[in-house]
């Protein structure tokens, strides 16, 4: 005769238990049940998700622009006389020309990407103003909406 509550038994069972444990958390992370069951949470972590976003590329595009006038200072004492590299070294004119060019393109990029994390902070907040939901079904591919 077996016992219920054999050591293997309770072994099985709290397996099972931490299996749908871990199923249920990980579709609360999905837009599909997190926007149903904690929606507060949801849109909090959207929202949060978007102003951290932003505020790490104002900072990227903060240190950009420091970098760009540390280098063109430097080109400019360079040019004046007032800054002479070593010999050997590997600064020079030119160097610090390509890396003001390069600078410029990469602060370029920055401010487009800033642009990008804005935008996206202000769709989180307007799906949380909406109260979008998302549906547990899927719309059949390639018909349109009317």
């Amino acid at each position: 005769m077996k016992r219920l509550l054999s050591r293997e038994n309770v072994v099985r069972a709290l397996l099972l238990v931490a299996l749908g444990g871990t199923l249920w958390k990980g579709f609360l992370k999905t837009p599909e049940g997190a926007t149903w069951l904690r929606p507060q949470s949801f849109y909090n972590g959207l929202v949060n998700d978007g102003e951290n976003t932003a505020i790490m590329k104002e900072r990227h595009r903060d240190v950009l622009e420091a970098t760009d006038k540390a280098v063109r200072v430097r080109l400019e004492e360079l040019r004046s006389g007032v800054y002479k590299p070593a010999p050997g070294s590997i600064v020079s004119e030119q160097s610090l020309t390509r890396a003001v060019r390069k600078d410029q393109a990469t602060r370029e990029r920055a401010v487009d990407d800033e642009v990008r994390a804005l935008e996206k902070l202000e769709r989180a907040r307007r799906l949380e103003a909406a109260g979008w939901r998302m549906g547990l079904g899927c719309a059949p591919a390639g018909e349109a909406k009317p």
